[in-house]
C-alpha cells in the first residue's frame, strides 16, 4: 500500500496523456495541449510522493531538497495548466521566482539552521500560496461557466488544504524536534502531519485529478457541439445551431419582444461568377464578422444555406430591429471589400418579423424569408418589416 498513492497519480498522469490524443483526433481545432500540462503535473506529484516514501535519493537532505522540488514543480505546472486551459498565463519570471523563493530558504533551514518545523511551513504554505494566486489570477473562472466555476473551486480547496492540515498537524512534529538528528528521523515517520501529508495526497489527488478529468472531459464535448452547430466557414451558427441555440434564447427573454431577420448579399451569385469561389468566401467571412460584431451576446446569428443568414434579436420590437438592420445595410453599402473592384460597391437585403409565442422558429424564418423576397423584388437593396411601411428605395 505504501506506493499506491504514487502510483494513483502516475495513473492520472497517463490518462490526461490519452484524452490529449485523442482531443487532437476528435477535435483538431481544439486547443488542448493543456491536458499534456495536467499530465506533468500529475507525473511530478507522483514522483516526489515516491521520492519521499522510498527515500529516493537516501540521505535526509537530498531527499528533502529533491522531493521538495518536485512538489513544488508540479504545482507551478498544474498552475500553468489551468491558466493555459483558459488562454490566460502567469508572467514568465513567476515559476523560477516562487521555484526559489520556495527552495532557497528551505534549502538554508536544512543545512545551515537545521530546524525541521520552518522546513514544514515554508513547503505547505508555499505550495498553498502558489494556489491562492492561481485562484485570484483566475478569479474569471468564476463567472463562467459551471465547468470554470468547478475548476476554480478546486484551486481554492488546494490551496486551502496546505494551510489547514499544516496547521492541524504539525505540533506532532513540533512534540519530537528537541529529540536527536536520528531518533528525530525515526519518528517522524510515526507522526499524524506525516500520515495525513500521505493521506491527503491520495485522497485530494484523487478528488482534483477527477475533477480535472470531469471539467476537461466536459470541454471536449462542448468542443465538438460547438464544431457540430458552427459553420466551419464564416463562424456563424448552421441550423443544427440555430435549433439549440434559439430555446435559450428563448428562455431569457419569454416577457419580452423577439425579432427574426433574414438577409443576404445581393447579387451574390455574379460575385462569385467574375471573381471566384474564393473571393465569394472572404466577402461571406467579412459579411458574417460585421453582422456579429453588431449584434450583442445576447443575439443569435447563423448562416442557413449560401449567402442568407438568421439574425435574432432578444428583446427587441420590429422598430428596432428595422433601425439595426438599416444601419448594416448602409454600413455593408459602404464598405470595400478585399480582392473586389473598389468600384464595384456590394449591397444586401433585409426582410424583419416578430417572433409569435409558441411558434417553432423556423416559421418565423419563413414569414422572414417571403419580406425578403419582396424586398428583393423590389429592387434589392433595402430593407422590409412586417407591420411597416415599407419604403421605394434605399
Amino acid at each position: 500500500m505504501t506506493f499506491v498513492p504514487s502510483a494513483l497519480l502516475a495513473l492520472f498522469a497517463l490518462t490526461f496523456c490519452g484524452i490529449w490524443g485523442a482531443c487532437r483526433v476528435a477535435v483538431p481545432d481544439h486547443k488542448c495541449d493543456f491536458l499534456l500540462i495536467y499530465g506533468a503535473a500529475f507525473l511530478v506529484f507522483s514522483m516526489a510522493l515516491f521520492s519521499q516514501v522510498a527515500s529516493l535519493p537516501p540521505g535526509v537532505a537530498s531527499n528533502a531538497m529533491v522531493s521538495g522540488s518536485l512538489y513544488v514543480g508540479a504545482c507551478l505546472l498544474l498552475a500553468r495548466g489551468v491558466l493555459e486551459r483558459s488562454g490566460s498565463t502567469l508572467p514568465a519570471a513567476f515559476y523560477p521566482t516562487a521555484f526559489f523563493a520556495i527552495l532557497l530558504p528551505t534549502a538554508y533551514f536544512l543545512y545551515v539552521d537545521s530546524n525541521v518545523i520552518v522546513r514544514i511551513y515554508l513547503l505547505n504554505f508555499g505550495m498553498g500560496a502558489i494556489f491562492l494566486y492561481l485562484a485570484a489570477r483566475a478569479n474569471f473562472l468564476r463567472r463562467g461557466t459551471l465547468t470554470d466555476r468547478i475548476l476554480f473551486w478546486l484551486i481554492v480547496a488546494l490551496a486551502l488544504h496546505f494551510f489547514l492540515r499544516t496547521l492541524l498537524t504539525v505540533g506532532s512534529v513540533t512534540a519530537i524536534e528537541h529529540l536527536p538528528r536520528a531518533e528525530l528521523i525515526k519518528d517522524f515517520g510515526t507522526t499524524s502531519f506525516w500520515n495525513w501529508s500521505k493521506i491527503s495526497v491520495a485522497l485530494l489527488g484523487a478528488a482534483v485529478g477527477l475533477g480535472l478529468l470531469t471539467v476537461s472531459g466536459a470541454d471536449i464535448i462542448m468542443a465538438l457541439r460547438s464544431e457540430r452547430d458552427t459553420d466551419p466557414l464564416t463562424g456563424t451558427l448552421n441550423r443544427r445551431g440555430l435549433d439549440s441555440e434559439f430555446p435559450r434564447l428563448l428562455a431569457k427573454s419569454s416577457m419580452s419582444p423577439v425579432s427574426v431577420i433574414v438577409c443576404d448579399l445581393d447579387y451574390f451569385k455574379s460575385i462569385n461568377d467574375t471573381y471566384g469561389h474564393a473571393v465569394g468566401d472572404s466577402v461571406l467571412v467579412d459579411f458574417a464578422e460585421l453582422l456579429m460584431s453588431s449584434v450583442r451576446p445576447t443575439d443569435l446569428v447563423a448562416r442557413i444555406g449560401g449567402e442568407e443568414f438568421v439574425i435574432v434579436l432578444a428583446g427587441m420590437t420590429i422598430q428596432n430591429a428595422y433601425s439595426f438592420a438599416e444601419r448594416i445595410r448602409k454600413a455593408v453599402q459602404d464598405r470595400r471589400f478585399d480582392h473586389v473592384d473598389a468600384g464595384q460597391i456590394i449591397t444586401c437585403s433585409f426582410g424583419i418579423t416578430r417572433y409569435r409565442k409558441n411558434e417553432n422558429i423556423w416559421g418565423a424564418v419563413k414569414r422572414a424569408d417571403g419580406i425578403l423576397y419582396a424586398a428583393k423584388e423590389a429592387g434589392r437593396n433595402r430593407t422590409y418589416a412586417e407591420g411597416m411601411q415599407r419604403p421605394f428605395a434605399a
